[in-house]
């Protein structure tokens, strides 16, 4: 009896010393609400981010920017670039269980390309039709469409069961790696490991709790205090407060996000460009940088970034800051003394909220004053992005696989138009980008848009911010990507 009084103790302290379970689960922390989980009705790329792990295309994103099966297995393009054959990989199922048709994708993308129920049909305007033949799906465009293949990677083109169309926007059904199980509006959104995906090595993680926290500070101190595991974009003047941590491990990245300060053309004192020109010379991207993005960033000169490699065209120098010549211009244009105007600033992005107030800084030195006004973001959804009812905003465009679905929001009759750009040379070159087969040709042409954006002053073009994620030292399976995703499948806990 004694001999095994002391074996169980032995085991008991045995047990004790024993290294704690790795949890399954992760608490990570976002800053706003999802606006809508309809992939044809959502416009938030917040929305997007975490819509990833929850509904799939034919094709995705992968994190070097190139285009990987999804829910086909393989696809196909005629030697004319006019014929689009995808075949749908097999077992592949919905979160309501039934297994994903053919006629299931031809549903969503014909809905997607419908401009009487889609906003986003707009980028699909050269599909001609749409079929299902077995377990092939069958696009056929009107022209070629360089673009197109880089189109279906996106949330819009996701692939849903048409029973479930109601009821997405609140309670979406995909067949993504992870299932939306709970949401509370404004606190968290609760996703569970779905058990039937069809890549059985993925997720890693039993669950995930996206906590929706949107004052920096409190997201922080939950990350120091272990109550958030997982901060994927860490406004960075809060970066000194998570540094040295040894618990914590920082990703620093590019995030191919355009930074800007939009300019409604079309509303005076902005329909000059001379203005418009005043704008740019009177803004300091540098001092914007260091003061709201702590160094972290990049400057750009137009709406494209480095990250875009070959695409992108370096501009920078075309407006230097100079306040005087900024000066010359407002009084050749009739406002010697300046002007007043307002600038609407989003109230969940610290990083466009600093740069706004560095700006209004600036701009005083030549003689502008601005009135700052800090809305919330449904309010800015609606009324800036929307209605195109403002003067002047600073918010961050984010990046996509192909320059053209970057630029193409320039075009003169486009609903994301934010700037009211009209310029008849930059739509005609959108359409040849388009029809473009020779890779160098497309690359001139998109670098023309650029410049075009820059000489007419378009918008005032800021930085590329650096993504930061900060994450428990024992996460892994991080991967940043060139688009606004959170790829939540391949992450996993390590000892």
């Amino acid at each position: 009896m004694h001999k095994l009084l002391c074996l169980i103790l032995v085991i008991g302290l045995i047990a004790g010393c024993s290294p704690a379970p790795v949890s399954d689960e992760l608490v990570v922390a976002i800053p706003t609400d999802p606006d809508n989980f309809h992939p044809h009705q959502s416009v938030a790329a917040a929305t997007a981010e975490i819509a990833y792990n929850i509904y799939e295309g034919l094709v995705k994103a992968a994190p070097d920017g190139s285009i990987i099966p999804a829910l086909a297995a393989e696809w196909d393009i005629s030697p004319d670039g006019l014929k689009y054959t995808f075949t749908l990989r097999e077992g592949a199922k919905f979160h309501n269980g039934r297994e994903v048709t053919a006629d299931d994708a031809v549903y969503c993308l014909s809905r997607l390309a419908n401009p009487e129920i889609s906003p986003k049909s707009r980028d699909y305007t050269s599909v001609q039709t749409i079929e299902a033949k077995g377990n092939q799906v069958i696009i056929t465009l009107t022209k070629p469409d360089a673009v197109f293949l880089a189109l279906l990677t996106e949330f819009g083109a996701s692939i849903y069961p048409r029973e479930a169309e109601e009821q997405l926007s609140t309670k979406p059904i995909g067949t993504g790696p992870f299932v939306l199980t709970a949401w509370e509006p404004n606190n968290s959104l609760t996703l569970d490991k779905f058990e039937q995906y069809w890549n059985p090595q993925l997720p890693k993680l039993e669950k995930v709790t996206l906590k929706i926290i949107p004052e920096p500070t409190t997201m922080v101190n939950s990350l120091l205090t272990g109550h958030v595991d997982l901060v994927p974009r860490l406004e960075p003047d809060y970066l000194h407060q998570v540094e040295d941590q040894p618990d914590l491990q920082i990703i620093d990245s590019p995030m191919n996000l355009v930074q800007l300060m939009a300019i409604n053309n079309s509303v005076p004192p902005f329909d000059d460009i001379r203005v418009r020109q005043a704008l740019n010379y009177a803004v300091n991207r540098q001092e914007i940088i260091q003061g709201a993005g702590w160094g972290k960033g990049t400057a750009i000169g137009s709406n494209l970034t480095p990250a875009m490699g070959p695409w992108y065209i370096d501009l920078t120098d075309m407006y230097p800051y100079n306040p005087e010549k900024a000066k010359e211009l407002l009084t050749e244009a009739g406002y010697p003394q300046g002007f007043s105007a307002t600038l609407h600033l989003p109230a969940p992005y610290p990083l466009h909220r600093n740069a706004g107030e560095i700006i209004a800084d600036q701009l005083e030195a030549v003689g502008i004053k601005l009135k700052l006004e800090v809305i919330e973001w449904g309010t800015w959804l609606e009324q800036v992005n929307a209605n195109r009812d403002y003067e002047l905003t600073v918010v961050g465009f984010t990046g996509r696989l192909d320059p053209h679905t970057m630029l193409n929001r320039y075009q003169s009759q486009s609903g994301r138009n934010i700037s009211y750009f009209n310029n008849p040379e930059y739509d005609e070159l959108l359409v040849q980008g388009l029809e473009e087969t020779d890779p160098a040709a497309r690359v001139e042409i998109y670098q023309q848009l650029q410049t075009i954006l820059a000489q007419e002053a378009s918008n005032v073009y800021i930085m590329d911010p650096s993504q930061i994620a900060v994450m428990s030292r024992d996460l892994k399976g991080w991967a940043n990507y060139p688009v606004y995703v959170l790829d939540l499948a391949p992450l996993y806990r390590s000892k």
